[in-house]
């Protein structure tokens, strides 16, 4: 029987109701199918929820984070999942069942979704990723709605939301006169599900009282936008743009409290991939006389990010697999190093120093024990023991007298030598998968 708390139950109904090709031929799920489908999916996942919530409870050690509500989320779990043990995500198929859109974007959801999985079936079965649904994380409930509109009159707040708003204008010309210029602003704000973008203009008073607009006010959409700052936009009195984008920021901001609510139940940290996200749940914290522990703090994983840039999550996730060993020993050694590290220093450039130049003499060791393994090998045509025994094999199978050809090997130290320098080799190999960054080193390789 499947082990229904990993959620791998998703493939058999995929197969069941032959979702698998939907992504080509959309059309071809029928209503009843679609009906059947839901459910037999919600039925499933009030089980799987049971399930789910008795694993946490029974495994409390393991290295999880549960990840908030985004139109992202599967793109940054994609990115994490070779360095946490366990995802925890809300499950996207209830989502798209219980929304209130209709059939027929229901269906085209699906369509989109199904690929996706199919794309991420070996990390889903293998219980890195866990789908969570209604039964243990209510989804949406809007029971936040005043505490978010507190939170967003916080100014430390409201500032960081407003910081992570695109604020832009350029000049619409009327004429050849500069002083006549109209501004056109815009503000907008990239949210966890949607985006907002609230679009105004700037007419410089002398402008009202003449004919100068008779021929009426127009928005170019052509000309590229400058940056604008926050102080701009008020000397321009359009301090209303920013309060319409508020409504945006709430609705964030009630997601933020949602997953916080939901990590407690499960007895799991969040990680917030915002700062902004990771700044309103602190304050919701403190506000409520509540601890912070629940917010995963990102210090060790930021350590790594400039090591692993450009390689792809696939072959972090890969070598993880291949050498699990070394993948524990590098995360136990970081985490150890950066708490030792927070307690030296509290200067992030001093801290970020210290963390580089820990790594980087590790890694300087590394390459000098694999490049002394690498040139032995090279040099003296090490050939393995296996192979020479096989070899032996042949010669005598060709009616050469191996015994006369050994004894000239031996005479002259080269069988020795050879049985030495391999041996030499798998000694700096042996010492380097020793070192903790031997996994990011191994990564690296091409």
């Amino acid at each position: 029987m499947k082990d229904l708390s990993k959620s791998s139950f998703i493939f058999d109904l995929i197969e069941k109701y032959e979702l698998s090709n939907l992504s080509q031929e959309p059309n071809n799920l029928s209503d009843e199918v679609f009906y059947s489908f839901c459910e037999d999916y919600k039925k499933t996942s009030v089980d799987r929820d049971v399930a789910l919530f008795h694993y946490l409870k029974s495994n409390p050690n393991l290295f999880r984070v549960h990840l908030p509500d985004s139109k992202w989320v599967f793109a940054i779990a994609s990115n994490l999942i070779w360095y946490y043990d366990e995802l925890i995500i809300n499950d996207p198929i209830l989502q798209i069942i219980n929304s209130d859109k209709n059939d027929a974007f229901k269906k085209y959801q699906l369509q989109k979704l199904v690929p996706l999985l199919k794309e991420r079936k070996d990390s889903i079965e293998g219980g890195y990723f866990l789908f969570s649904g209604d039964n243990i994380m209510p989804n949406k409930t809007g029971l936040f709605d005043n505490d978010s509109k507190l939170l967003v009159s916080i100014p430390e707040v409201l500032n960081a939301f407003e910081q992570s708003s695109l604020m832009i204008k350029k000049p619409s010309r009327l004429n050849d006169n500069p002083n006549d210029d109209l501004t056109q602003l815009e503000i907008i704000y990239e949210g966890l599900w949607g985006e907002i973008r609230q679009m105004g203009q700037y007419i410089p008073p002398h402008i009202f009282n003449s004919d100068k607009l008779t021929n009426g006010v127009f928005y170019d959409f052509m000309t590229p936008y400058q940056q604008l700052t926050k102080e701009e936009l008020f000397a321009y009195g359009k301090q209303d743009l920013l309060e319409l984008v508020k409504n945006e920021y709430c609705k964030d901001i009630s997601v933020v409290l949602e997953t916080i609510t939901n990590a407690q139940r499960l007895q799991t940290p969040v990680l917030f991939y915002r700062n902004v996200d990771y700044l309103t749940a602190k304050n919701y914290a403190v506000s409520n006389g509540r601890s912070t522990d629940i917010v995963a703090d990102t210090s060790v994983y930021d350590c790594i990010i400039p090591y692993v840039k450009g390689i792809p999550a696939k072959r972090l996730f890969d070598v993880r697999n291949q050498k699990p060993e070394a993948f524990n020993d590098f995360r136990a050694f970081l985490f150890e190093l950066v708490l030792k590290t927070m307690k030296s220093t509290d200067n992030n450039a001093e801290f970020k120093f210290k963390i580089d130049s820990e790594i980087a003499s590790l890694m300087r060791k590394l390459n000098v024990e694999m490049e002394s393994a690498r040139k032995k090998f090279n040099a003296h045509g090490i050939v393995s023991p296996l192979f020479l025994m096989t070899a032996a094999l042949t010669l005598y199978s060709s009616g050469i007298d191996y015994l006369k050809l050994l004894s000239t090997f031996m005479g002259s130290g080269g069988l020795i030598q050879t049985y030495k320098t391999w041996s030499d080799v798998s000694a700096d190999r042996s010492k380097a998968v020793l070192n903790p960054v031997y996994f990011l080193w191994k990564v690296q390789q091409k």
